[in-house]
C-alpha cells in the first residue's frame, strides 16, 4: 500500500518533497496588518518576513479547517498526519474531525494522526521518520508504533532572537526571560510534552546557541538519529551549527530546513530551532 503523509504548513516541507506527490501540505493561515495570507507555499521566506516587518502589530495564526484535511486524504493510501502540539494550536483537533468524517465515508481507509508534540523541525523529523520506517517495509500499525515512540524520545530545542510574537499570542507562559529583553537576555527554550519550556538563558544570541549546544551534549542523543534544523534569515549561524552538531558530536543525518509562513511568523528573523 502506498502511503500519503499530510502535514499542516508547519512542517516546512520542501518543494521537492512535495513534488514528489507523498507529501502534502495543509496550508494553515496568518493573519497580518489584518488580512489573512494562507501559508501556502507561494512566497518565499524574504517575503513574509518583509511583510512582517511592514506591519506595525504582530501576526496571528489560524489553523485549517477540517475539510482542507478531508480533502487530503486518500482512500487508495495510507495516511499518516503530522501536526503541530495541540497544546499550542487546534490544528490536531481540526484533523482528528477530518479522520471521523472521512472514515464515515471509507471504512477501510487508514489514518494516524501524529500529534508531534513539536513544530517546525520537529514536524519535519516525524514525517521523515515515517518515511524511514515505510521504505522498511513497516506495516501501517508498525510504523505507528515506531513512530510514535521516536516521537517521545524527541527533544526539541531552540533559541529565538525576537520573543514578541510568541509573547503577543500567549505562547510563553512562564518563560521567565521576558522580563529582561532590554538586557538582551536570550531564553534557551524547548518541548517539554508539547509545552514550551524555558531551559536556560544567556546574554546575547551567540552565547545563547552555545548554551543550546551545551544542552544538546548534556543529553548524550544516539548520533544516529537524525537531525533537523528549521532557520529564519540565519542560514550562516545555523550551517555552523550543524557542523559542530556532524564533526564534534559525530550526528550523521543533519538536515537544514527553511522556515515558511507560520514558521517564519513565531521563529521570526536570526531564530534557530532544531529536532533530534
Amino acid at each position: 500500500m502506498a502511503i500519503k503523509i499530510i502535514g499542516d504548513s508547519c512542517c516546512d516541507f520542501t518543494k521537492l518533497e512535495l513534488r514528489k506527490g507523498i507529501h502534502v501540505s495543509v496550508p494553515m493561515s496568518v493573519s497580518i496588518g489584518g488580512i489573512e495570507y494562507r501559508d501556502d507555499g507561494r512566497r518565499t521566506q524574504e517575503e513574509w518576513i518583509r511583510m512582517i516587518k511592514e506591519d506595525p502589530g504582530y501576526p496571528k495564526s489560524a489553523c485549517p479547517s477540517p475539510d482542507d484535511f478531508f480533502k487530503a486524504f486518500d482512500e487508495n493510501c495510507d495516511n499518516f498526519v503530522v501536526t503541530l502540539s495541540s497544546k499550542l494550536s487546534g490544528v490536531y483537533n481540526a484533523a482528528m474531525v477530518a479522520k471521523e468524517m472521512f472514515e464515515e465515508d471509507h471504512e477501510d481507509v487508514k489514518i494516524h494522526i501524529f500529534d508531534s508534540k513539536s513544530a517546525a523541525a520537529g514536524e519535519h523529523l516525524i514525517a521523515d521518520k515515517i518515511v524511514a520506517a515505510y521504505e522498511a517495509g513497516k506495516s501501517f500499525e508498525e510504523i505507528v508504533k515506531e513512530v510514535e515512540a521516536f516521537r517521545d524520545e524527541m527533544f526539541t530545542i531552540f533559541v529565538l532572537d525576537d520573543l514578541e510574537t510568541f509573547k503577543r499570542n500567549g505562547r510563553l507562559k512562564g518563560v521567565k526571560a521576558l522580563v529582561a529583553t532590554a538586557l538582551n537576555v536570550k531564553p534557551v527554550l524547548t518541548g517539554d510534552d508539547g509545552e514550551i519550556k524555558q531551559l536556560d538563558q544567556a546574554i546575547g544570541m551567540q552565547n545563547a546557541v552555545n548554551r543550546m549546544l551545551y544542552h544538546i551534549e548534556k543529553k548524550k542523543i544516539d548520533p544516529s538519529r537524525p537531525v533537523r534544523i528549521t532557520q529564519c534569515e540565519s542560514k550562516e549561524l545555523c550551517l555552523k551549527i550543524a557542523k559542530i552538531l556532524t564533526e564534534r558530536f559525530g550526528f550523521t543525518d543533519v538536515k537544514i530546513l527553511n522556515a515558511g509562513g507560520i514558521s517564519t511568523s513565531y521563529e521570526n528573523p536570526g531564530g534557530v530551532v532544531i529536532a533530534m
